[in-house]
């Protein structure tokens, strides 16, 4: 597992960060206290 396919977004019911795996799409790991992983991109929605 490359960190290129890994990326993370903002779980808006908890509000805490979970990390994806883009290849397969599946939910890696989530994390338990608040601020964003270091190191991983986070999803942004692109701009209309």
């Amino acid at each position: 597992m490359s960190r290129n396919k890994i990326v993370q977004t903002k779980n808006p019911r908890t509000g805490h960060y979970v990390k994806i795996d883009r290849s397969e799409g599946k939910i890696v790991g989530h994390k338990s206290t608040k601020g964003p992983y270091k190191g991983i991109p986070v999803i942004r929605k692109p701009k209309k």
